[in-house]
């Protein structure tokens, strides 16, 4: 059996993500968080905040947590989880060939990307179906778009377009609230249309279908949790989010799941953060008693 190198393995370096290791790292725990991308995930390609008493950016944010980590002595690094074994101490093994051991492990890797379930939806990847309002709005700048969804971060995007975009429709099949700036549509997509690139989407909405205007679609429904490497031994709810305590711990006892990648979490930043300060109190006190 591997020793453990470090005394916590955080996969996911989103808010969560972060916030766990750093607090772990805080305590005196020996800590590596890392990620398939930059640390902050999907957080740097957020706009303004708005679940914050101060005003931040989502790239402000993730550069402030990113600090903090490093301050505390976290061990940040990139790489991508392929498999876990054992059950404490826990080994990662990344794509790159990396092997990682720790005595506790924290899952933050979130969601993956949206879909619509329509037929052709890969053909308008890139040509209109985008998952960033940051990162393509101004591509739309002046144009009609619509967002799928309307739930947590997608509020926010819709909200980022509004101040881009010529019109912004937010469509959604369950009740929620949209911003004031944007128009709502109870109901779902069915169907793209447009021959170079998106010129329109079909909504269902009341049981009878209407086609609207929209040159890009930012997709935030159909996410699944990133979640398809983990061992069978972690326990998932009907949808493959991993169930998890009141303290994030999952079906193991040194295995812990934060932020959108848990059941019950509603993607909001502030929960996110507040899910890896939770984990990492408990991982302190389950390791201090193992000691």
């Amino acid at each position: 059996m591997n020793s453990p190198t470090f005394d916590v393995i955080v996969i996911g370096a989103g808010p969560a993500g972060l916030t766990a290791a750093t607090e772990a790292a805080r305590a005196g725990l020996k800590a590596f968080c890392f990620d398939k991308l930059a640390p902050g995930g999907a957080l740097i390609n957020l706009g303004a905040l708005h679940d914050f008493d101060e005003p931040w950016g989502g790239a402000d944010m993730a550069a402030r947590l990113t600090n903090e980590a490093t301050v505390e002595g976290v061990e940040l690094g990139f790489g991508e989880a392929v498999r876990i074994s054992g059950d404490g101490p826990w080994t990662v093994e990344t794509a790159e060939g990396d092997h990682h051991v720790g005595r506790a492990l924290v899952i933050a890797t979130g969601l993956n990307k949206g879909r619509l379930g329509v037929p052709n939806e890969d053909a308008y990847e890139g040509r209109g179906l985008s998952h960033c309002a940051t990162c393509d709005g101004p591509l739309y700048a002046g144009l009609p778009v619509v967002v799928a969804g309307a739930a947590g971060w997608a509020a926010l995007e819709a909200l980022e377009l509004s101040g881009i975009a010529s019109d912004v429709t937010v469509v959604e099949s369950g009740a929620a609230e949209t911003p004031p700036s944007v128009a709502r549509i109870e109901g779902h997509i069915v169907g793209l249309e447009g021959a170079n690139g998106l010129e329109s989407v079909t909504v269902e909405s009341g049981g009878e279908r209407k086609s609207i205007p929209a040159s890009a679609v930012f997709v935030y429904v159909g996410q699944s949790p990133a979640a398809e490497f983990l061992p069978d031994s972690l326990a998932r709810d009907a949808t493959g989010h991993i169930v998890v305590d009141e303290d994030g711990r999952c079906s193991a006892p040194t295995a812990f799941a934060v932020g959108d990648v848990r059941a019950g979490a509603h993607v909001l930043l502030s929960e996110a953060i507040a899910d890896g300060q939770r984990a990492a109190r408990a991982i302190v006190t389950a390791l201090s008693k193992a000691n």
